[in-house]
């Protein structure tokens, strides 16, 4: 599928399996970028690369622990970079 332009960007946290991962399919397929956070990386790249692959959608890859404190500091830096994006 060829790059078009993105409906905006979604934060997706769990997103490594079960209802994180389907929610992930069904919004790159809807023209969504991706920002996708859980503590599995090698199932993250793997969703990824197969999401990027199939919709041509961007997907950012975050591992953190949203309950350990200091990973979520590994989630606000993709999140600013949104907020400082200009709205299309």
């Amino acid at each position: 599928m060829s790059q078009s332009t993105s409906k905006g960007t979604a934060l997706i946290t769990g997103a490594s399996t079960g209802i994180g991962a389907v929610y992930a399919d069904r919004l790159a397929k809807r023209g969504y970028d991706l920002i996708l956070v859980a503590r599995n990386e090698e199932r993250l790249r793997t969703l990824a690369n197969r999401l990027t692959t199939e919709t041509g959608r961007k997907a950012a890859v975050v591992v953190a622990d949203l309950g350990n404190k200091a990973d979520l500091g590994e989630v606000e830096p993709p999140c600013a970079m949104i907020q400082a994006s200009p709205c299309s």
